[in-house]
């Protein structure tokens, strides 16, 4: 599709193109020839390689039409019929109460290592419900719909596979598109954080990952739809931060693996003393006695005991509360006046 055609596909609520198959362009090869004199395949220039891939203007890529109209389908089934409608809710098929021992070593214990943050999901969300959005775009954020005893709930979570998780341009617009989704048709929304805060260096300066990302902490606060985070380890900076919206219900779980602070100890150090460090007559040993002493400060407990978080979890005990979460949430929504959003659509 070009012109009107494709400004619908980037105003949906869900796109998905068939590889190889379908095309997205302002303008077509035609007049992509006429205005700058190179010849252009369709698929060089709009396929789903382009945007499900590329510029995130599509959500998802699938090889057959079957699979476009089957992932459409279970789309829809997590939202309600309108926005005037609560989500409908499904008789749970799995048990409320599923402690998972696996998650107790999950994350591993050294910090530079990762972990596969989808099996983490598949491990306290109800069993197979998971349906992701926009997997091959802002690929350090996982984004998707599932259920939490049968109850439709949107997800977030950052990927320590990809920039250790950090919200770089790319993950910073679809954190958006996202939150907007879920807060438009009442789902309520949990976040696995892991995030080290917003992508560093020139070329995510370039992107202008700053402003993007504070775009997302916007949509963020905008949101009205209750909201959990599970800080599962680092949430650092102004992007770790904003991790949930205060203004609702939002309650904050934290396992014991969970750090986090206005800049990561590494490397935050030496921004943040950087002229006693250089006048030290031995700035290694005065770095390393500043990294040690703040580490003894990365301690969970101790946000917990000024209320920075509600509570420190045994992760096993992760999907009871979101149970819990996701019945009282489904309340509130049920309870609360419904209808468009006076924020208007953002594609």
């Amino acid at each position: 599709v070009a012109g009107m055609g494709a400004a619908r596909v980037a105003a949906s609520h869900f796109s998905v193109m068939i590889r190889k198959t379908s095309q997205v362009f302002v303008a077509g090869p035609p007049v992509v020839a006429r205005a700058f004199g190179r010849e252009v395949g369709k698929d060089e220039l709009g396929g789903s390689g382009i945007h499900a891939r590329g510029s995130g203007a599509v959500d998802n890529e699938v090889e057959s039409e079957e699979e476009a109209f089957e992932q459409i389908r279970t789309f829809l089934s997590y939202l309600p019929t309108s926005v005037w409608e609560i989500p409908p809710r499904r008789e749970p098929d799995d048990d409320p109460e599923r402690r998972e021992e696996a998650l107790l070593s999950f994350i591993p214990r050294d910090r530079r290592k990762v972990y596969d943050m989808r099996k983490l999901l598949g491990l306290v969300l109800d069993r197979d419900s998971f349906f992701e959005i926009g997997r091959h775009f802002g690929r350090p954020l996982v984004t998707g719909l599932a259920r939490i005893d049968g109850i439709p709930v949107g997800v977030l979570a950052n990927d320590p596979r990809f920039a250790a998780g950090a919200i770089d341009a790319d993950a910073g617009e679809k954190m958006v598109r996202h939150i907007d989704l879920c807060d438009t048709f009442h789902l309520p929304v949990v976040n696995f954080v892991d995030n080290p805060g917003f992508l560093v260096g020139t070329e995510a300066e370039k992107r202008g990952t700053i402003r993007k990302g504070v775009r997302a902490l916007g949509a963020l606060y905008q949101a009205t739809n209750p909201w959990c985070s599970v800080i599962v380890r680092k949430a650092y900076g102004v992007a770790g931060a904003g991790h949930t919206n205060h203004r609702r219900t939002s309650p904050r779980y934290a396992w014991p693996s969970g750090e986090w602070g206005s800049l990561p100890i590494e490397g935050g150090v030496e921004a943040a003393f950087k002229r006693q460090i250089a006048a030290a007559p031995d700035p290694d040993a005065l770095r390393a006695e500043l990294e040690e002493k703040l580490a003894s400060l990365r301690d969970p407990i101790l946000t917990a005991e000024s209320f920075g978080v509600e509570e420190i979890i045994d992760p096993r005990e992760t999907r009871p509360l979101l149970v819990e979460f996701a019945r009282r949430a489904y309340e509130i929504v049920g309870s609360e006046p419904r209808g468009p959003k006076g924020r208007g659509m953002r594609p």
